[in-house]
């Protein structure tokens, strides 16, 4: 199948935000705070899990980028960064969905019905509500625990890096055959 390894090159473009690695590194990212990351990275990648050690390390990536981006003061960090983790970790099972979706999709390209293509359709605006309904938690969670003005400037950040993404994924996906 021509699209076979398609799927996994819009894992990690989906997963990565290719942006926010050059970002970050251009910004001189502080190594010392990554010491935890690389004991988690190696351990993952003994394990013979490369992926899951790609997509950490991409996500160490992504939260050194919003926490430069918000430039909160330590006791707003810290509160963010509570109300953060929490949000990270459901969008970390909300983009699995995502890739199934596309995996699923590269996986019947070629044998496209008309059924199927509707199945995916109708999951793929589930997907989007969801993300939606996520992005609306995670803005009242931040206003809660800092302020409104830090909540919109978070969720300004995170809909810039959701945005990155789906253009990488798009610009990647075959487009659906007629």
């Amino acid at each position: 199948m021509k699209y076979k390894n398609l799927s996994v090159i819009l894992a990690v473009a989906s997963l990565g935000f290719p942006v926010i690695n050059g970002v970050a590194h251009a910004e001189k990212v502080d190594t010392l705070s990554a010491a935890p990351a690389v004991e988690t990275a190696t351990a993952a990648a003994s394990n013979g899990n490369e992926f899951e050690m790609f997509r950490f390390a991409l996500e160490m990536d992504k939260e050194n980028f919003v926490k430069k981006s918000l430039a909160l003061d330590p006791v707003q960090e810290k509160k963010f960064l509570n109300v953060y983790y929490v949000f990270n970790a459901k969008l970390k099972g909300l983009n699995d969905k995502r890739l199934a979706i596309i995996a699923d999709y590269l996986s019947n390209v070629d044998k496209l019905t008309d059924a199927k293509a509707g199945e995916l359709a109708k999951r793929t605006i589930e997907f989007r509500k969801q993300r939606i309904a996520l992005d609306a938690k995670y803005y009242d969670a931040v206003a809660k625990a800092t302020s409104k003005s830090i909540a919109a400037r978070a969720l300004q950040v995170e809909s810039f890096l959701q945005g990155v993404g789906d253009v990488a994924i798009g610009s990647k996906l075959p487009l659906m055959p007629k």
